[in-house]
């Protein structure tokens, strides 16, 4: 188990595949809780505050409405744990909340397209500004 890679495909489409095995969720297509997982991994440097997150996925950025957010956003938050979990992923949290700030905690080997980009973007422009 310790050999597989969760592998993560963003630009082009969304696709998961943990080994050679497809990650396939309930309801895939534009579930919340796609949703979610896609702005944590977006976010995997940082992390994302909760209020953000309420309000990309809930639309609210009231105050009366943000404890209902917040409450939705914990079952969400929930939901999304099981669901990786019961498409093929080991145990795992998977989401962390620290702060206000959730952030995507994997417990294996992570190889997200949108970061590799970013990796190859940063070399470019070091080897373009001469450091490299």
């Amino acid at each position: 188990m310790g050999s597989k890679v969760l592998r993560v495909r963003m630009l082009g489409g969304f696709s998961m595949y943990y080994g050679e095995d497809p990650v396939v969720f309930n309801k895939m297509g534009s579930s919340k809780s796609v949703r979610l997982l896609q702005m944590l991994l977006l976010s995997l440097k940082n992390g994302i505050s909760k209020s953000e997150l309420i309000d990309n996925l809930y639309g609210w950025n009231e105050k009366q409405d943000m404890a209902n957010g917040n409450k939705n956003l914990n079952n969400l938050i929930y939901r999304l744990k099981k669901q990786l979990i019961s498409s093929g992923l080991p145990d795992g949290e998977y989401v962390a909340i620290n702060d206000g700030m959730c952030s995507f905690q994997c417990g294996v080997a992570l190889e997200l397209d949108t970061r590799l980009f970013e990796e190859a973007v940063e070399k470019a422009q070091k080897m373009y500004r001469g450091g490299g």
